[in-house]
C-alpha cells in the first residue's frame, strides 16, 4: 500500500513542527570545542592528536581542477562480494572478487583478478576443500583460493566474520600480487579504511565468543596489510584509504565524557564525529541553520573545505581495544618502527549534488609525518574531488570488481546439493548490500 495524500499531509505537519523547534544559531562556539582535538586523551592514552597545528582550510574546486596532477599514474583497488550466503546445512559462504584499476588504464593490470571463497560451519559434516596454494585461471591473469574459518573460534557473528575474511583477504592478497606491477612514483587509493578495522577489533578484544586472534587466516590477513604498508614506506609511495561513509562516534563520546568530568557545560548537538567535523568545516558565510544567502551559495558551490591531519592510534570502528593493538603483535613481521604504522586521517567537506558530503581520508603516520608528503597527499585528494565526485580510478576499480545482483543469484544456484536459505525479505525485496 502506498502513502495517500492524507498520510503525506500528516507527515508534513510533523516535519513542520520539528523544523520550528530548531534554534536559529548554534548555541556553542564550535571552535572552542575543536581546540580540544589538538591532544585528546583517555587515561593517558592518545585517542586523537593533531599533526602540526589545528586548522581548517578551503579550496576553490574550479581553480584546483585546472592545476596539474603531480602523479602521472594513480592506482585503486576494490572488491565485490556475494555477501554471506547461508545454506540449509548451516554453512556460511562469501565469495569475493578483487580487482586493481589504474589511470591511465593498464588493461593487463585490470585483467588480473583474485577470487577468495570463505566458509564457516559450526558442524563437522561440511568440510571445505581448503588449500594452501593458489589455483590459477585465465592464462595466469586470475587466481582463486578457498578459506575455512576454524569452527572453534566463532560462537557469534559467523556471517559478519565470513564476509570480513573474504573482503580483507581478497583485497590484501590482490594488492600484494599487483604491487610489482605498480609504478612507485604513482599514487594508490584503497577503497575504505587503510586497515581491516573490524578484524583488528575482534583480534584485540578479550572475548570467549569471537576467538579469531587464534586463527591462522586472521593473522595472515593482518600480516598482508603490514606488508602492504612496508611496500609504501620502503618506496615512499603515497597510499590512502578513501572512506565514503565515516560513522564513528568515539571522539564525540570522549568529548562529552571530558566535559562531564570537568563540569563544563558544553552543548554537543551531533550524533556522530562526522556531523561534528561537518559543522567545523562549514564555510563562515553559511548561517547557523546551514542555509546560505544567494551570494554565499554561488561562492560555496565550488568550495571544498578540509581539516588538518590527525593521528588516531586506538580507534577501530568506534570500539576501543583494551589490550595492545594487534598491529604491534610481536609475531608479525614489520620493517619499520611501530609509530610508522599508526593510522592517520583528515576530513574533507565536498559539495555533491546539492548536498555537503564528508569523506574521511586515511593514511599511515610513517608517510605523512614528512611535511612534503603530507602536502602532496592533501593536494592530490583535493584535485581528485575537484575533477570528479569520487576519485576516478576508484570508480574504475569498483566497476570492474562489483558482483551484480544477477551474478549473486547465479552463484547461489551453482550450489545444488545444499540450497541456500531464502528469507521472506529476500523474496519480498530482493538482493541488498547490507554488509
Amino acid at each position: 500500500m502506498t502513502l495517500e495524500p492524507v498520510h503525506m499531509k500528516e507527515i508534513s505537519k510533523i516535519a513542520s513542527e520539528i523544523e520550528h523547534s530548531y534554534t536559529e544559531k548554534e548555541s556553542q562556539d564550535i571552535f572552542e570545542i575543536f581546540k580540544r582535538l589538538s591532544d585528546l586523551r583517555k587515561d593517558d592514552k592518545i585517542i586523537l592528536k593533531s599533526v602540526g597545528k589545528l586548522f581548517r582550510s578551503s579550496a576553490d574546486m574550479r581553480r584546483v581542477s585546472l592545476t596539474e596532477d603531480e602523479f602521472e599514474v594513480t592506482y585503486s583497488s576494490d572488491s565485490g562480494s556475494t555477501n554471506p550466503i547461508l545454506f540449509e546445512r548451516g554453512l556460511f559462504l562469501d565469495v569475493c572478487h578483487a580487482a586493481m584499476a589504474s589511470t591511465p588504464t593498464d588493461l593487463n593490470l585490470h585483467r588480473k583478478r583474485t577470487i577468495i571463497c570463505t566458509g564457516f560451519s559450526s558442524g563437522k559434516k561440511t568440510k571445505l576443500p581448503e588449500n594452501e596454494t593458489w589455483k590459477t585461471f585465465d592464462n595466469g591473469f586470475g587466481r582463486s583460493k578457498v578459506i575455512q574459518i576454524d569452527p572453534s573460534v566463532l560462537k557469534i557473528r559467523a556471517g559478519r566474520m565470513v564476509h570480513d575474511y573474504s573482503i580483507y583477504a581478497s583485497e590484501s592478497e590482490h594488492i600484494l600480487w599487483t604491487q610489482p606491477d605498480m609504478d612507485t612514483s604513482g599514487f594508490f587509493i584503497m577503497d575504505g579504511p587503510i586497515y581491516p578495522k573490524q578484524l583488528i577489533y575482534w583480534m584485540g578484544t578479550d572475548s570467549d565468543k569471537v576467538l579469531i586472534r587464534y586463527d591462522k587466516n586472521a593473522k595472515k590477513i593482518l600480516q598482508n596489510y603490514i606488508d602492504i604498508m612496508d611496500f609504501h614506506l620502503e618506496n615512499k609511495m603515497p597510499v590512502i584509504g578513501f572512506v565514503k561513509n565515516p560513522a564513528e562516534t568515539q571522539i564525540l563520546n570522549l568529548l562529552r565524557e571530558k566535559a562531564k568530568e570537568e563540569k563544563i557545560f558544553m552543548e554537543l548537538p551531533w550524533a556522530t564525529d562526522t556531523q561534528m567535523f561537518k559543522s567545523f568545516l562549514k564555510p563562515e558565510n553559511e548561517t547557523g541553520t546551514g542555509e546560505m544567502t544567494e551570494a554565499a551559495e554561488n561562492k560555496n558551490r565550488f568550495k571544498i573545505t578540509h581539516s588538518n591531519w590527525f593521528i588516531q592510534p586506538n580507534q577501530f570502528y568506534d570500539k576501543e581495544i583494551k589490550t595492545n593493538s594487534p598491529l604491534v603483535d610481536e609475531t608479525l613481521r614489520r620493517k619499520f618502527d611501530d609509530e610508522n604504522y599508526l593510522p592517520v586521517f583528515f576530513m574533507v567537506r565536498v559539495p555533491l549534488d546539492g548536498n555537503k558530503i564528508i569523506f574521511k581520508i586515511e593514511s599511515i603516520y610513517g608517510l605523512i609525518k614528512d611535511d612534503e608528503m603530507r602536502r602532496k597527499i592533501t593536494k592530490k585528494i583535493l584535485y581528485e574531488l575537484s575533477v570528479g565526485k569520487i576519485p576516478q580510478t576508484l570508480l574504475k576499480a569498483d566497476s570492474i570488481a562489483k558482483i551484480s545482483s544477477n551474478e549473486k543469484k547465479e552463484i547461489k544456484e551453482l550450489f545444488t546439493k545444499d540450497p541456500a536459505e531464502i528469507s521472506y525479505n529476500e523474496i519480498r525485496w530482493g538482493d541488498s548490500d547490507e554488509f
